[in-house]
């Protein structure tokens, strides 16, 4: 007979074991619900994400002429809800720009961005300013950017906003108005003088917003509270001093597998020409803003790379078996003193505007190619292509050549400049177009200026020769996309003088020497061999003369109003 105590424990070991299970499946069934909350909550975020992309690209093709109206789903299903908001977010844009009496003046132009929201407990998925948002209550950030163009020289910002109160059904239309102009304007105008351009936007999505101006502007960010946000575009900027035998200051890798052989040493011409490698310093300097890489199929092209001097990189990669290739007799440092890229399209632009202005009309191109010598003494624009291919294009007596199209030099040309330098008043030769250099020679007896805003192919036994072999006599200063030099024969190209083209893509194919220094955006390199051999007297010398140039010289500002309301 079982005892009263033992059917008690079993009548209680059920009831215990029941109310586990029961625990267990309301616990998992919670997990389960939380899950399957969870995961629907992340389905309408993606399908809202979505669908804000699509009022995104309706909302441009209306702002910006387009069509006149577009239809949009939004379908923002259950617990939850999209409005417009016309009155949310500002865009603050503040330009100092120079009066004709000397002072200077801030023109601001206040404008109210506006919202499409999409709105489900802490998150939100935005339509504002022409771009998409996101934000959860912890931070904001971009999905797709907005129309914000910001590159050489040019601003280009046409500003969509959003007109409309309330909630949306699940269908919307979006109609467009006149596009306004804001800047250029009646007391700011093209090109930019001096100042500053700042950019602030008061929004829910500043944190957003402030990251996208890091990305695209590379101008002073500042976040002023989580709802503002502050970019400060400089008109105008000082170029740092030339310190490098070659730098490459915007380029994601410094890629030395496409070079065969690299020799880099140091010399100063203060003490008279490249001496030759036995006789030459230690105190080179090959620099990147971000990696250095060894590697081109493996890195298997290169023979040598020998630098005495210094290598500055944000890091290293070199594959296991080429390490002995690389020989550096300073220092192999990791990080960088480079500030980036600063573009030199607004100086280059306003040196050219004030040729124009300086010149006048201006005569035709014309082809040199009798032998003879023509002598430039007084600024004079060209408005065609110069080509020389036989004889001399002498430039003298501090004058200022433009050539509004393409300049050639090849087979028996030359182009000299003499004088002008001695009395502070350098030569200079403008080309806006492209320049093109075949085996002919570019020499100087005294300094030398040449600005170029188009592609620059260097090709054959090409030699640019600063006079004396001292760089500081000639100065290339450049904003073309891309720069092409190739040489051909023992030596190939031969340079001396600073090439400086920050914005440009720099392309070195077999034999050249370099004497001074060259910066650039990227270099690529196509069994190359190269020479470098910088000049130390160029070390504390800055682009321009280390005067404050033009950065942002033109601004096109311009507002476009859409209307979002329920279909």
């Amino acid at each position: 007979m079982n005892s009263p105590e033992r059917a008690q424990s079993e009548v209680i070991g059920a009831v215990l074991l029941l109310g586990l299970t029961i625990t267990a499946v309301g616990i998992t069934a919670g997990i389960g619900a939380n899950a399957l909350a969870d995961a629907q909550a992340s389905a309408d975020i993606e399908r809202i994400e979505g669908s804000m992309t699509q009022v995104d690209s309706k909302a441009s093709l209306v702002a910006h002429g387009g069509s006149t109206s577009q239809r949009v789903r939004l379908d923002p299903g259950r617990s939850a809800d999209v409005r417009a908001d016309g009155d949310a977010g500002v865009m603050r844009i503040e330009v100092e720009a120079e009066t004709e009496t000397g002072g200077t003046e801030t023109v601001t132009k206040n404008v109210t961005l506006g919202v499409v929201v999409y709105e489900r407990g802490d998150d939100r998925v935005a339509y504002q300013g022409g771009g998409v948002w996101r934000s959860n209550g912890e931070g904001s950030w971009m999905i797709s950017p907005p129309e914000f163009h910001y590159r050489g020289d040019t601003l280009t910002l046409p500003l969509v906003t959003v007109d409309g109160d309330g909630l949306l059904d699940d269908s919307a239309v979006v109609t467009g108005g006149h596009p306004v102009g804001l800047f250029p304007s009646e007391n700011v105008s093209n090109p930019l003088l001096g100042g500053n351009v700042t950019i602030t936007v008061e929004s829910e999505y500043a944190e957003g917003w402030g990251r996208f101006f890091e990305t695209r502007t590379r101008a002073n960010v500042t976040q002023l509270s989580p709802t503002e946000v502050q970019v400060a575009l400089r008109t105008r900027t000082v170029h740092p001093a030339v310190s490098a035998s070659a730098s490459a200051i915007g380029a994601p890798r410094l890629e030395f597998g496409g070079i065969n052989t690299l020799y880099a040493d140091s010399y100063d011409s203060a003490d008279g020409p490249y001496p030759g490698k036995g006789s030459a310093s230690d105190n080179a300097v090959i620099q990147a803003a971000s990696d250095f890489h060894l590697t081109a199929g493996g890195g298997g092209n290169t023979e040598s790379i020998e630098i005495r001097g210094d290598l500055v990189a944000e890091s290293y990669k070199i594959p296991n078996g080429q390490s002995d290739k690389l020989t550096v007799t300073g220092e192999r440092r990791v990080g960088s003193d480079l500030g980036g890229v600063t573009p030199v399209s607004g100086a280059i632009t306003a040196r050219m505007n004030e040729a124009r202005d300086a010149t006048g009309s201006g005569e035709s191109g014309f082809d040199l190619d009798n032998g003879s010598t023509v002598v430039i003494d007084t600024s004079t624009t060209f408005t065609g292509d110069v080509t020389v291919s036989d004889g001399t294009l002498q430039i003298e007596d501090g004058a200022t050549v433009l050539v509004e199209g393409d300049l050639t030099v090849q087979g028996s040309g030359a182009i000299r400049s003499t004088d002008g330098a001695a009395a502070g008043n350098p030569n200079e030769l403008l080309v806006d177009g492209t320049i093109s250099v075949d085996d002919a020679p570019i020499t100087t007896d005294t300094r030398f200026e040449l600005y170029n805003t188009d592609t620059i192919n260097v090709t054959g036994q090409a030699r640019l020769a600063a006079d004396g072999g001292v760089a500081r006599n000639l100065w290339v200063y450049s904003s073309a996309d891309d720069i092409a030099i190739d040489g051909e024969g023992d030596h190939g190209v031969a340079f001396t003088g600073v090439l400086y083209a920050p914005e440009s893509s720099v392309t070195l194919t077999d034999a050249m020497t370099f004497n001074g220094s060259f910066t650039s955006g990227s270099f690529g390199f196509n069994d190359a061999d190269l020479d470098l051999h910088y000049d130390e007297s160029l070390r504390n010398l800055q682009p321009f003369e280390g005067e404050a140039v033009p950065v942002v010289s033109h601004l096109h500002v311009s507002k476009h109003q859409v209307k979002v309301e329920s279909e």
